[in-house]
């Protein structure tokens, strides 16, 4: 410190930043401290004060045995160090003008230089410790209310949403908020144990998972109750990799499901059956599912009574497969894609679908190579018909497509892999205000369709 330097307004508040540390010995010392900031009390506004570091019960013991002072003095003077400040108080006494403890001096402000030197006169034999009074740093998120902290969590995403529940209390319980978690993509996604769990008990509704990792358990031991259930409605499980014990642990929680996606999702008897508690599914797509067995497929038929869409197709279904989901569908379905029955889907069994449901749609046979010319008068009695597809259906005569002709309400057609060019050209001019060879996949129940990624069945997964 430099001695010749003097101490402005503006060095006060540099000094307010810095912890100053003395070892008083002498009387020069007190004259360098009295000259770096003359004889204004700067400790003060500087939040400085000056401590003594010997306790009350060391000059107890000088005072009832005199004998012991030439002693403590000597081994005073081997120990050039400042001694652990294990009895200094980190504030100053209130009421006494900053004393240092254990001394009943008062800290001179604003005295002369007599003064000034009778102070450290009387306490030059003690080392002292001169340090900063501790300031609260005030938490101004604390007058916030959770109203208010809560509309800011709902522009974050949900990463960082996860941090702030680490920051404090507070933020931890607001970041709980059933509003915050009511959409959740976690598509592409490798999730631990008891990690999907956690999520979802949050009460999330609109739940994307496609093509994510799930490992099990679902819900880690004890983290919920053994009756909870979830409120998802929206849940997509499209090419999950997912095996089917923890496939049947999350569907036994889910009894509120009015969409569900399984594609390319290989299931077994349990998992059906927890499928059927959903009493309120609209759609269903089991594309490529494994493990659809006519037991399975009946069960699902039957139980299901309010599905409006239903995706069945490429699920290698056999000839009784398809025979129970034409006799047990429910009636009032609207849309449904059972392509890909090669030797399965007959004329007859088209004959007794479209008698059970004849307010379809939306319907998809693509592939079943065993439909002849007859499956046109048949499909002439879906009178509010709008999208067909017959795409490679190569017993069907091209002729017999004139037959559409009566169905006003079709604006759709795929006949891909059927028609040359010409033929193509030549039906276009018979059908004006139809579309042919507009859709290459079906989207029947499925729950994205083109380039849409953000959303599941027209809902948005991200906020």
């Amino acid at each position: 410190m430099d001695t010749n330097r003097k101490c402005g307004t503006n060095e006060i508040a540099a000094y307010k930043s810095i912890h100053l540390r003395f070892d008083i010995g002498h009387q020069q010392h007190a004259r360098l401290l009295k000259r770096s900031f003359e004889t204004k009390d700067y400790l003060t506004p500087l939040g400085l004060a000056v401590l003594s570091e010997e306790n009350d019960c060391r000059k107890k013991e000088r005072k009832a045995d005199p004998a012991s002072v030439n002693t403590m003095s000597l081994n005073s003077s081997k120990h050039k160090g400042r001694s652990p400040l294990t009895n200094v108080l980190n504030h100053a006494q209130p009421g006494n003008n900053n004393l240092p403890p254990g001394t009943g001096h008062v800290v001179p402000s604003g005295q002369n230089d007599a003064h000034l030197r009778k102070y450290f006169s009387i306490v030059n034999e003690e080392r002292f410790f001169l340090y900063r009074k501790p300031t609260m740093v005030e938490n101004n998120f604390s007058k916030l209310s959770d109203e208010i902290i809560l509309h800011i969590f709902r522009f974050l995403p949900k990463k960082a949403l996860l941090r702030c529940s680490q920051v404090s209390k507070q933020f931890n319980q607001v970041s709980l908020d059933e509003t915050l978690w009511t959409r959740l993509d976690l598509s592409c996604r490798s999730l631990r144990e008891g990690a999907l769990g956690r999520v979802i008990s949050r009460g999330t509704v609109i739940l994307r998972l496609a093509q994510a990792h799930v490992s099990k358990p679902v819900f880690a031991e004890g983290s919920v109750d053994p009756e909870f259930e979830t409120k998802l409605q929206f849940l997509d499980l499209s090419m999950c990799s997912i095996d089917q014990e923890t496939l049947r642990e999350l569907l036994s929680r889910c009894r509120s499901l009015r969409k569900l996606s399984l594609e390319n999702v290989p299931v077994n008897t349990e998992c059906c059956r927890e499928i059927i508690n959903n009493v309120n599914l609209e759609a269903l797509n089991l594309t490529m599912c494994e493990g659809l067995d006519c037991h399975n497929v009946t069960m699902l038929t039957k139980k299901l009574t309010k599905l409006h869409s239903l995706n069945i197709s490429w699920t290698q279904l056999s000839r009784s497969t398809v025979e129970a989901v034409v006799t047990h569908v429910t009636p009032t379905l609207l849309r449904l894609n059972i392509s890909g029955c090669r030797n399965s889907m007959t004329d007859d069994a088209l004959q007794k679908l479209i008698d059970r449901c004849p307010d379809l749609l939306e319907l998809d046979l693509s592939d079943c190579t065993q439909l002849s010319s007859a499956a046109m008068k048949v499909v002439c009695k879906l009178k509010k018909l709008e999208y067909l597809s017959l795409s490679r259906c190569y017993n069907i005569n091209v002729t017999s497509y004139l037959q559409l002709s009566e169905l006003e309400p079709l604006q759709f057609l795929d006949v891909f892999g059927l028609l040359s060019e010409q033929a193509l050209a030549m039906l276009q001019t018979s059908f004006p205000g139809v579309g042919i060879n507009k859709f290459m996949h079906s989207s029947v129940a499925r729950p994205t369709v083109g380039s849409r990624r953000t959303s599941i069945w027209g809902l948005r997964t991200r906020d």
